[in-house]
């Protein structure tokens, strides 16, 4: 895998995915995932700053798998018992952005004397 402060690249995604070719898919892929986690946490901080986490980077790869492996199948609905449900996001995605989610925003905000913004 490249750096963890140089994001995610086609290249260490089709590693990660051990997959040949689909460039523009997976870049589509990496472009959406790095928006939803950015959208999750706090779209007023750059992408540039997000892609030095490892964290970031990791949820980044687990959403674009995530999405790879289940085109077509998003929004299926999963049964346990008498529980239906939709898995809209995997479990461990969610819990890398909680994870990182108020890091990123104080680091930010220290680094930058910006002050944060209420998001939810």
């Amino acid at each position: 895998m490249a750096g963890i402060d140089s994001g995610v690249t086609v290249e260490n995604m089709q590693d990660y995915l051990n997959v040949d070719g689909d460039e523009s898919v997976i870049q589509s892929l990496i472009s959406m995932a790095e928006s939803d986690v950015i959208g999750n946490i706090d779209d007023t901080i750059p992408v540039e700053t997000y892609r030095k986490y490892y964290q970031f980077n990791q949820a980044v790869r687990v959403m674009v798998d995530f999405m790879y492996f289940n085109r077509g199948n998003l929004g299926v609905t999963y049964s346990s018992g008498n529980n239906a449900s939709q898995a809209p996001y995997p479990a461990p995605y969610l819990y890398l952005i909680n994870g990182i989610r108020w890091k990123i925003r104080r680091d930010y905000s220290e680094n930058s004397g910006q002050s944060l913004q209420s998001k939810n």
